[in-house]
């Protein structure tokens, strides 16, 4: 019995040891600073790409600055929220959240903000909510860019009448609506959207979209179209597709279908589409951006005091422009992983 209550004793030493170890000089905790970053699963091509630049960024920062940290990616609003809780558990120094849809996280992050930890809230906002700072690629400008090209574009349809354009939004979150309503607020009244679809990103949802209105729309209908505006490159590619396939007797006459984000593939549409008569034109959205996002993290972490809101910069790439855009420092950047 005296054996087992030593060897009791022993284990209560080292354990109290193992908890001691994190403090330092009068009892002062050395444990290191912790970075929590929350974002979507790779569900698209500019996720994927955001993730690798999200992470290494991370890695970098917390390598050469001697901090830890813990990424997660979710699929799912409930498992984003589940991902916000394990960090928050781990007493971060400050989290960093690419939420899914805002809405859906706002609980998760109220929990952040009420825990006293620092929140970065970047690319999809949550609605009546103020974090210490909100960053993304700037929406509002993307949307009034695009209505004056197409106002350009189309002057002279324009002066005689109404022009027919279709809408191809990403999803439900404020990305799209910021957009919209940029556009909506620079495009000429003429403009008249004869239908919007929701393709929650996705290329192949948007290619079977346009299928589907080409096929069963009236001659009439599909030839009125002349312009389409979407909200990503990705978009395009789908549309792009449909209208190769397209063996109906409606002529084509859309001339201007436009994409958001400015990406390898996008570039390749400016000459080698395989569609005659149309050209195409898009804004820049880095997934890189995001790093952008982390930066602002490590200031908090620094003791910096950040902005309410930050928003990186949009540059219009057509058929002018690609050729040097694609020679520019954000573009190597880009495609630098």
């Amino acid at each position: 019995m005296k054996k087992v209550l030593v060897g009791l004793a022993i284990m209560l030493v080292a354990t109290s040891f193992v908890f001691a170890a994190g403090t330092g000089e009068q009892g002062k905790s050395t444990k290191k600073q912790l970075m929590g970053v929350v974002t979507p699963s790779a569900d698209h091509g500019f996720t994927a790409e955001s993730i690798r630049h999200c992470e290494a960024q991370v890695k970098a920062l917390a390598a050469a600055n001697g901090f830890d940290y813990r990424f997660m990616t979710a699929a799912e609003s409930g498992e984003q929220s589940n991902a916000v809780e394990t960090i928050l558990g781990m007493k971060p120094t400050v989290m960093v959240l690419w939420p899914v849809t805002g809405d859906e996280l706002r609980s998760a992050a109220q929990s952040v903000m009420e825990a006293k930890v620092p929140l970065i809230v970047y690319d999809r906002f949550i609605e009546g909510l103020t974090p210490t700072a909100e960053i993304s690629g700037d929406n509002v400008a993307i949307g009034e860019g695009a209505g004056r090209y197409f106002n350009d574009f189309f002057k002279a349809d324009l002066a005689k009448g109404t022009v027919n354009y279709l809408e191809f939004k990403g999803d439900s979150s404020t990305v799209p609506m910021e957009r919209t309503n940029g556009f909506l607020s620079t495009a000429d009244k003429n403009f008249t959207l004869d239908q919007s679809f929701v393709t929650n990103w996705s290329q192949q949802t948007a290619m079977e979209q346009m299928e589907n209105f080409l096929n069963t729309k009236s001659v009439a209908e599909i030839e009125s179209i002349k312009a389409i505006w979407t909200h990503d490159d990705e978009i395009v590619f789908g549309i792009v597709e449909a209208l190769k396939n397209y063996h109906g007797s409606a002529k084509i006459n859309i001339r201007l279908i436009n994409g958001v984000s400015a990406g390898m593939g996008f570039m390749d549409l400016f000459e080698n589409s395989g569609l005659k008569g149309i050209d195409f034109m898009t804004y820049t959205f880095s997934p890189s951006m995001v790093r952008d996002a982390v930066d602002l993290g490590y200031k908090v972490m620094k003791g910096e005091t950040l902005e309410k809101n930050y928003k990186v910069p949009t540059e219009m790439i057509d058929k002018t422009n690609f050729k040097a855009y694609m020679q520019s420092d954000m573009y190597k950047t880009r495609y630098s992983l």
